[in-house]
């Protein structure tokens, strides 16, 4: 059991993925202690895979690691080997009417990611405890308790929940009830895929060399590279491609995943399709529905409880803003507690201090969730596509 340390605050994160991980790099190179808690029996339990893209908040996220983590970055990167400039950090958008380019969206200092090579570099140097569900947790005299499946209860001073779209953190805060995350009519599918032919990888890197999207018709594309491991053997390079459109709910992977999206989906043209078309029966290839939650303030009991990331917000990947916001809210909360942990003669009260943390997450998360709903709604019409955010103001704030 882990106790309370007056000299160094303990945080317990509930959650090892990509927020729980930057909150305990970014709160460990402050001073706090943290333990890491997931629910995962290793950081490989989950073969999904997909890239994101660091955008606004890359100052942010730059300050909350540490230097050695930023010094190993460009193992994380899609395509390492490229010539960073304002052609490259570009995210263009093609017709699906007529293939033709609707626009480009800056993204300046951007760097797209492997979310699994990223995961694993924060995970170094993390006090991580795999296989462990959250149960419960009650207040203390001197913090807050967690109690966990099979027995085991860990004390600390404060609980992050860092749990994602279904959080069991999110669950005990806001009641069970309230804590449902909505389904967006909205599919989501995603293929990985070796074509192990420098051609074919080519067709899909010659559109942009990090990603290229289509809009405009009754399904979305994206196209983009997601592992260079040799800058001259394209053949061994592995891509991905996404789609999104509405339909009815499904939940596949594999084979049954690709027979669907190429049986009961509408194609889409050009290096869009034929990415889909060269997938092979052994790639990964999975299909869910988006799923959104609108933030809600949440009991945060004193103080010693909070939310982040997709645990506080989850939305739609629209703008690639889900990520930034949990650069943000991680950001926040190190600042949170720091102020509460000053050098004596601080008088903030811990009550107040989260309470305002809580509500700017509430807020913000709120427009950032609506903004991308809005944004789905408007990707499928090409009389909308170019009154989308993306197309009007980027990938900024």
């Amino acid at each position: 059991m882990a106790t309370s340390n007056k000299d160094k605050p303990i945080v317990l994160i509930i959650g090892a993925g990509l927020t729980g991980l930057l909150a305990a790099q970014g709160l460990q190179q402050n001073g706090f202690g943290v333990i890491v808690v997931e629910k995962e029996e290793a950081i490989d339990a989950r073969p999904r895979e997909w890239t994101m893209l660091v955008h606004w908040a890359m100052p942010i996220f730059q300050r909350l690691v540490p230097k050695g983590i930023l010094q190993d970055l460009n193992g994380a990167l899609c395509n390492p080997y490229l010539q960073f400039d304002a052609e490259i950090e570009t995210l263009p958008c093609y017709s699906g009417v007529t293939g033709d380019l609707l626009f480009s969206s800056p993204t300046p200092g951007a760097r797209r990611v492997s979310r699994g090579r990223l995961r694993a570099l924060l995970t170094k140097g993390i006090d991580i405890r795999w296989g462990i569900s959250l149960k419960d947790m009650t207040l203390t005299e001197n913090g807050i308790r967690a109690d966990f499946e099979g027995g085991l209860t860990i004390d600390a001073d404060y609980l992050l929940g860092t749990d994602g779209t279904f959080s069991k953190v999110r669950e005990i805060l806001v009641g069970a009830d309230k804590a449902q995350p909505q389904g967006s009519g909205f599919l989501f599918a995603t293929g990985i895929t070796q074509y192990k032919d420098a051609e074919k990888t080519e067709v899909i890197a010659d559109k942009h060399p990090v990603a290229a999207l289509m809009m405009g018709t009754s399904s979305v594309g994206g196209i983009g590279v997601l592992t260079a491991e040799d800058c001259s053997d394209k053949s061994a390079w592995t891509t991905f491609w996404v789609k999104i459109w509405r339909g009815e709910p499904v939940d596949l992977r594999g084979r049954e995943a690709l027979a669907y999206i190429r049986t009961q989906t509408a194609p889409l043209r050009d290096e869009f399709q034929l990415a889909i078309d060269w997938t092979s029966d052994e790639s990964y290839v999975s299909i869910n529905e988006m799923k959104y939650w609108i933030p809600v303030v949440w009991n945060n009991h004193g103080g010693r409880a909070a939310l982040a990331g997709d645990a506080a917000h989850p939305m739609l990947i629209y703008r690639g803003q889900g990520f930034q916001h949990s650069i943000t809210d991680v950001d926040n909360y190190v600042n949170a507690l720091l102020q509460l942990h000053a050098d004596a003669g601080n008088n903030a009260s811990r009550a107040d201090v989260m309470d305002a943390f809580a509500d700017e997450v509430v807020k913000r998360g709120v427009n950032a969730v609506e903004q991308s709903l809005c944004e789905a709604e408007k990707s499928l019409h090409i009389d909308t596509v170019t009154q989308m955010l993306m197309a009007t103001r980027g990938h900024g704030k």
